[in-house]
């Protein structure tokens, strides 16, 4: 049986949007917080999405090595990316309430769809996986709840994770 750190990105500089793509820096409190959290994890190998708050976070871990995955990057919100959830009801009513129905069924618009998503981290999973161990993921809330459903098939949407926690997973 294998293990994984699942760890999400510490706070960013800008928060209570739909980040999405954005790539904001680490604010000062998130820097504080990766290293209080995460200085003492050390693992083999550290896999990170390319966003700078990942890459940031990813930095306080004793680790042999760091491979930034195009395929962690966070889901694309497409026109709602950088915007609140307030705004989205406000200038997309309709497609808004369609999503609180159906979360992993709409995107937003020009956004990336849960299926194309969720073929994206299966792919980086499948890289994961066949790397040496001990290994830890550096993601976000929608890449770490992907990469939980895809090892023990638990509901995407049931997943949270705070800024900087480490979820430690089994698999076979």
């Amino acid at each position: 049986m294998a293990f994984l750190f699942l760890i999400r990105h510490a706070e960013p500089e800008i928060t209570g949007v739909m980040l999405g793509q954005l790539d904001p820096p680490l604010s000062p409190n998130g820097r504080v917080q990766a290293v209080d959290v995460l200085s003492a994890l050390q693992v083999d190998t550290v896999w990170t999405s390319p966003l700078r708050r990942a890459i940031e976070t990813a930095q306080s871990i004793r680790a042999h090595h760091v491979v930034e995955l195009t395929e962690l990057r966070e889901i694309d919100q497409g026109e709602w990316t950088g915007r609140t959830w307030s705004e989205i009801e406000i200038q997309w009513n309709d497609l808004a309430a369609q999503k609180t129905w159906d979360w992993l069924g709409i995107a937003a618009p020009g956004g990336e769809s849960w299926a194309d998503f969720i073929d994206r981290i299966g792919q980086a999973w499948t890289r994961i996986r066949t790397g040496r161990g001990p290994t830890a993921v550096v993601g976000h809330q929608a890449v770490n709840a992907a990469l939980k459903h895809l090892i023990d098939g638990s509901d995407p949407l049931e997943f949270t994770q705070q800024y900087g926690e480490v979820i430690r997973l089994e698999y076979d």
